[in-house]
């Protein structure tokens, strides 16, 4: 750690005197977005659509992805676990999960220069060995695998640390963060039923895994009572606020914060999928002549089905934060004792008169209560 104090980034001192000043401008950054933007832009008006509630969602993602690598956040993020866990939230799971719902693929490549367009993506689309893999790594189990095991992995107090010193491991981290993202979501939101796309009950074992994953890990995270990650601390010596309670605060935002957006992406999911079998429905009706029956016995079946797992994924949800918050206080009990018992000493303390009071007082003070 000492030789990697070497490569601690400058700024900390300017961060804290003016915060709102610390912007990064990342040509690397800035200039790949740029273009996206104005191929994004380009294609929408050869496409000749009018702007609706995928162009609000491109737009979010991408000036949400500009402010936590470009702005003071980004400088924040160094000084504080607490930051940087809103940082990652918005690489791994809101950034694309607007991406996802933008769907912008089709106005990207009509946006692109011919050249590129008619050489380089084809190129990259007829790769075999590069569609294999994207086919492999992109199904439902791999998928949360790969989005769980690329967060806890950055999550290693020696990488996680080691990362904050050198720039280059620290990029490395904000990419492979972002591609599990939509590699998650891609397959998490994907509109087409199975087998095209994921079964229902696969994207729910989806949901379900990373659910878990972030529950648990925040949980931990939140309820520890050492510090694990030693760069905060070095690198944030101008803000009262301790480690421990740093890395708490971080584990509280990756708990229930994190869980959200989850349990959010499922229900868009469930969402879109009833949304495709009530078009496919429509289009059957339509074929026979009949008319369509928005209260025929089919849609209040579906409607009904569809609400009932809309709940229960809901219900989960918030069995597992209670569920989880029940067993930090029994955990905190176990692991203090002595407070307890100092605790219901004063309070016994205070139901007695005479020297028998000033005893149970004098005992509460002692220094085996003092422990934490």
């Amino acid at each position: 750690m000492d030789v990697l104090d070497a490569h601690l980034p400058d700024g900390a001192a300017a961060l804290a005197a003016a915060p709102w000043l610390v912007w990064q401008f990342t040509p690397i950054i800035i200039i790949p977005m740029i273009y996206v933007v104005v191929w994004y832009v380009r294609g929408r008006r050869r496409g000749g659509q009018a702007a609706g509630a995928r162009d609000a969602f491109f737009a979010a993602a991408i000036l949400l992805l500009f402010l936590v690598l470009q702005s003071p956040i980004e400088g924040f993020s160094d000084q504080f676990l607490t930051v940087h866990q809103i940082e990652h939230m918005t690489l791994d799971m809101i950034a694309p999960l607007l991406l996802m719902l933008a769907a912008p693929q089709a106005p990207l490549l009509r946006g692109m220069p011919g050249w590129l367009r008619h050489r380089l993506v084809p190129s990259i689309m007829g790769n075999g060995a590069l569609h294999r893999t994207f086919a492999t790594i992109s199904q439902p189990i791999p998928a949360s695998l790969l989005f769980i095991g690329t967060s806890d992995f950055w999550m290693i107090p020696r990488i996680h640390d080691a990362s904050l010193r050198i720039p280059l491991i620290h990029d490395l981290w904000h990419i492979t963060l972002f591609a599990s993202g939509l590699i998650f979501f891609f397959r998490l939101l994907d509109p087409r039923p199975a087998p095209l796309g994921a079964p229902l009950l696969a994207r729910v074992l989806m949901c379900w895994l990373a659910e878990m994953n972030t529950i648990l890990f925040g949980f931990y995270l939140s309820f520890k009572s050492v510090v694990l990650y030693d760069a905060y601390g070095r690198m944030a010596p101008f803000w009262h606020i301790s480690a421990l309670n740093d890395e708490r605060f971080g584990g509280l935002t990756m708990w229930i914060p994190g869980s959200m957006m989850i349990a959010l992406g499922a229900l868009i999911a469930l969402y879109r999928i009833a949304s495709h079998e009530d078009r496919v429905a429509g289009r059957r009706i339509a074929l026979v002549g009949a008319p369509p029956v928005r209260n025929s016995q089919y849609h209040v079946g579906k409607r009904r089905d569809n609400l009932n797992l809309a709940l229960g994924l809901v219900g989960f949800v918030g069995f597992m934060l209670i569920g989880t918050m029940i067993a930090a206080v029994v955990y905190d009990h176990m692991t203090n004792p002595q407070v307890d018992t100092a605790a219901f000493i004063q309070v016994r303390a205070r139901k007695l008169d005479g020297p028998r009071a000033h005893e149970v007082r004098s005992a509460s003070k002692s220094p085996q209560f003092d422990r934490p």
